[in-house]
């Protein structure tokens, strides 16, 4: 028979998944913008400018997720 001290689980008690919402909501906002602008003026760009322009609108969303998104 063990027996659990509350200090114990207190310390390994996880914390809250929480992340930055706001911040999250907003570069994601930022990153569909600019798809739906990639999308408008995409056919009329040379291709290395539209594959480069939505490469980094996906990094824009792995930033996000990194540095805003809930913490899992």
């Amino acid at each position: 028979m063990t027996t659990t001290h509350l200090e114990d689980c207190e310390l390994r008690s996880p914390k809250p998944a929480m992340g930055r919402p706001l911040l999250f909501a907003v570069m994601l906002v930022l990153a569909a913008a600019g798809m739906l602008a990639l999308l408008v003026l995409g056919p009329a760009m040379p291709l290395l400018t539209a594959v480069g322009s939505a490469a980094a609108l996906m990094g824009v969303v792995v930033l996000a997720w990194v540095v805003a998104g809930p913490r899992l």
